[in-house]
């Protein structure tokens, strides 16, 4: 039996991790040494990727020497370390060049708009490196059977080297686009057997399509060969099979081995392994070569818990007096549930008795009575009654009382208020935020926008049932609190709208002529406002926007609005030059902010419009004190600018780099902490962020860390993305693999930054970044001898290779990583408030003191600006912006 699955986290790293690092550490001087020339990192633009059925691909036959060749080519290259369906259409999509002269120059040193892979059939070239001085020097010599150019299939890096050819040459090709779509629509068909393999295992088929998803990534692919004993009768297992290949037979070996069954592909068996410890009741053999998924309950408990706890929570979420809670804290609820039998008959509660506690049907059926004994209601398995409990001291409606015999779970409102606090207050705070939310009440004050949470009114709609009309006037807002609503115009669904969106909102200024049909899809609860409600407790909305100049200590859009040229501000220094944008600091009359410089036409020509405009976009949904906070949004001719809240004490990449040694551990778990406070808050928006480094740090005048630039920021509820982004030190495997990604790429970059910030370098560092991409994928890394237990622990936690098994990715989210041990000391609570000292305070002298950055001169371009004379074609793309 071979098999390529890990049993646990710590069976996951590979012999190439030193967990101990006997003997000489050296990594401290090569630390010191490459730190002292280390430059800022720039992160790579993220790329559009297109599916197989979107772009034209053509393949072309091959005779068996020519496939030996690719093969030999790709063997042991990294971004062909996938299944074999996908290896096999790459390899057909590759295409032949016409045959090369001698001395051509096939790539360049230095092109940045390389897209190609290229596999040499017959011929030889040599590499060749340009050093500072001009000199070319020979770095490689390639013959048949050789591949180079790899990273192009990734991203736009630059090419490293001029390869040039020493004879005729016969080139394979491949191009980017087409690696992309091709290994896309391979994942993607692969995940959607695990899924179907999974639906039809009926333990399972109380999983959601979320859930089902997580342990789809988690699944485990083991090989057996014919006549492998897979497990034997009477052993205890813990681990459950899927049949993706080949076929098993399922034997009593007390009864002569008698054949009781045989499985085939999509069969599946030891499913009852992943509730607890129970002996198989029989002996599996595979009857030819067999290929398995498979997983274990250590894993399924650690992703999701035990079954009958993701059915408590499930139940909770369908609960809509819950539907402002956090998972998080549902979860804490869901472990609060307790069980109550009933017998039939047996009343729960009667009509007029006071009420306390809140009841979920587990099993057996149950009526909701009233008067003159009229059943109002049945209620099976997954209904809830007396939720009306949680939220105030009222007496019962109904009688309730149990048909058969049956279990419910129940909640007292006293152990809720323990937990949570009052569901009122919650309630009030989600409303808060979800105001907050929306663009034409951000002026509005923390007063102004308590006065309207308390005049909001709550209403629930039915399938199908539409809540407004296109082309009827309306003067009422909506605020999504459960459920999903369809946005339709002209009869064809614009967008979906879920729980926290909200729509209508132009009702408030003026009476609306609506835009659009909102039709509920399944049951629907919003919160409301109209506009008569709003002007009689807050005045005329367009009043406030236009009079109310300040709000959060921030400049109001509207008074920005009327400043459409950079020179109406007044430049103070230059902030920060990155890849897509020049951050400057600016005057506006006594304050001070940072201005985000982006050129419309790079954006235009680098295909970056969607990553803006999202970046905006989550900015303008984010409000935390560990986040870089956006104040507002404007444009001129050539340029986009995002106005942020000034940052002034400089990049934790700044502080870290003027130190002789890498920060101690203590100090780190304060940095650290911030980063997993600003995740957490993040991916309970379900918002992915997508490069975290030192550079993208910056630390406030109390020394703590807020966390900037949103460029490649993404909201993701479910699935995965296939974007390539980020910064190369910091990409997780599944991101140089494009195997999709989710939350754990972030979780993963934690890891990597917590490693930067105790050992002086990245973990997996290497000058040539294919040699760091092989390190990410196969997990190659050490620790010094200086670094403890628990940090040891926690950093290999969160560099684990499967996503689906990664700290912070696992049933508990953020919570597990900030409960880790090595965690222990941090008061989180006072953290979040800021009452900790931080480990240093940068000195800032003044309200224009830059000194904590670097010294840029305020007219040096950013590469974006060298698009500006780039014509682009203006189709209304920055309208809304």
């Amino acid at each position: 039996m071979s098999s390529n699955h890990a049993s646990g986290l710590e069976d996951e790293l590979p012999s190439k991790v030193n967990l101990n690092s006997g003997g000489k550490d050296d990594r401290p001087t090569k630390s010191v040494m490459i730190r002292a020339n280390k430059a800022k990192r720039v992160a790579i633009a993220a790329q559009n990727i297109a599916t197989e059925a979107e772009i034209e691909i053509n393949t072309v036959e091959k005779s068996v020497n020519v496939l030996k060749t690719i093969y030999k080519a790709i063997e042991s290259n990294l971004l062909f370390d996938i299944h074999d369906e996908a290896r096999a259409a790459l390899i057909a999509s590759m295409t032949p060049l016409p045959e090369v002269e001698k001395d051509t120059i096939i790539i360049n040193q230095g092109d940045k708009e390389a897209n190609a892979f290229y596999v040499l059939e017959a011929g030889s070239c040599d590499a060749y490196v340009e050093d500072p001085s001009g000199k070319s020097i020979l770095v490689k010599s390639y013959g048949p059977g050789s591949g180079f150019g790899e990273l192009a299939l990734l991203y736009d890096a630059p090419r490293a080297a001029t390869v040039k050819s020493t004879s005729n040459c016969k080139l394979w090709v491949l191009y980017r686009k087409v690696y992309m779509a091709v290994k896309r629509t391979y994942d993607q068909k692969l995940f959607k057997e695990k899924i179907e393999l999974l639906s039809a295992v009926p333990i399972l088929s109380s999983l959601n399509e979320d859930q089902q998803e997580t342990i789809a990534d988690a699944l485990e692919l083991i090989d057996f060969e014919e006549g492998d004993v897979i497990f034997k009768k009477g052993q205890v297992g813990d681990r459950f099979y899927m049949i993706k290949e080949g076929s098993v037979k399922i034997t009593n070996p007390d009864n002569s081995d008698e054949l009781l069954t045989e499985l085939s592909v999509g069969g599946y068996f030891g499913e009852r392994a992943l509730m607890q410890d129970e002996t198989r009741a029989a002996t599996v053999t595979t009857s030819a070569y067999c290929r398995c998924y498979s997983l274990n309950r250590t894993a399924f408990h650690e992703l999701l818990g035990p079954l009958e706890d993701i059915w408590r929570l499930d139940a909770l979420k369908d609960v809509s007096i819950l539907q402002s809670l956090k998972i998080s804290q549902l979860k804490k609820l869901a472990s609060d549930l307790v069980n109550r039998t009933f017998e039939a008959g047996e009343v729960i509660f009667n009509k007029g008795d006071v009420g306390e506690d809140f009841y979920i049907v587990e099993r057996g059926d149950f009526d909701v009575i009233g008067d003159n004994e009229t059943v109002l209601a049945k209620l099976s398995k997954g209904a809830c009654f007396g939720e009306l409990a949680l939220l105030k001291n009222d007496t019962r409606a109904a009688t309730v009382k149990a048909v058969t015999a049956g279990r419910c779970l129940s909640l007292s409102r006293e152990n809720f208020n323990k937990r949570l606090g009052t569901l009122e207050e919650i309630q009030h705070m989600w409303r808060y935020e979800a105001l907050r939310k929306v663009p034409i009440l951000s002026k509005l004050t923390k007063t102004q926008r308590n006065k309207l949470v308390l005049v909001m009114q709550e209403r629930t709609y039915q399938d199908g049932e539409v809540i407004i009309n296109q082309g009827e006037k309306g003067d009422i807002f909506y605020i999504m609190m459960h459920g999903e609503v369809s946005v339709t115009a002209s009869g064809v669904e614009v967008t979906k709208i879920g729980s926290g969106g909200f729509f209508g909102e132009l009702a408030l200024l003026k009476e609306d002529v609506r835009q659009a049909t909102v039709s509920a899809i399944g049951e629907v609860s919003v919160m409301f406002l109209d506009r008569n409600h709003f002007n009689m407790h807050l005045g005329s909305l367009q009043d406030i926007m236009q009079t109310q100049a300040v709000s959060y200590d921030a400049v109001t859009e509207s008074k920005l609005a009327q400043s459409t040229q950079l020179s109406d501000f007044q430049p103070v220094a230059t902030l920060g030059i990155g890849a897509f944008g020049k951050v400057l600091l600016v005057k506006f009359g006594e304050k001070r902010y940072a201005l985000k410089c982006l050129q419309k036409s790079q954006i235009i020509s680098m295909g970056l419009l969607t990553h803006v405009k999202r970046e905006k976009d989550i900015m303008m949904e984010c409000h935390s004190p560990f986040l870089v906070n956006l104040v507002a949004c404007f444009k001129d001719k050539t340029q986009l600018y995002m106005l942020m809240e000034c940052v002034m004490g400089g990049e934790l990449f700044t502080y870290l780099q003027s130190l002789d040694d890498p920060i101690s551990e203590e100090d780190a778990k304060f940095y650290a902490g911030c980063v997993v406070l600003a995740f957490e808050y993040l991916q309970d928006r379900n918002l992915l962020y997508r490069d975290l480094k030192p550079e993208n740090l910056l630390i406030d005048r109390d020394g703590y860390i807020k966390v900037a630039d949103f460029g490649f920021a993404k909201e993701l509820k479910s699935g995965k993305t296939y974007t390539m982004c980020g910064t190369p030190d910091y990409l997780a495997p599944e991101l140089v693999q494009q195997t999709g990604h989710n939350k754990a790429a972030d979780w993963w970059a934690l890891g990597v930054l917590l490693y930067e910030m105790v050992t002086g370098l990245p973990p997996f560092y290497e000058e040539d970044q294919v040699a760091l991409f092989r390190n990410i994928c196969n997990l190659k890394y050490s620790f010094p001898r200086h670094l403890s237990k628990d940090c040891r622990d926690l950093i290999k936690r969160l560099l684990t290779k499967n996503p689906a098994r990664r700290l912070g990715n696992l049933k508990g989210g953020a919570q597990d990583v900030k409960e880790h041990p090595w965690f222990k000391g941090l008061d989180w609570v006072k953290l979040a408030r800021k009452e900790i000292p931080a480990p240093y305070v940068p000195q800032i002298g003044g309200v224009d003191d830059v000194s904590n950055f670097e010294d840029i001169p305020l007219d040096e371009e950013h590469p974006g600006e060298g698009y500006s004379n780039k014509p682009y074609r203006s189709i209304g793309q920055f309208k809304e912006w």
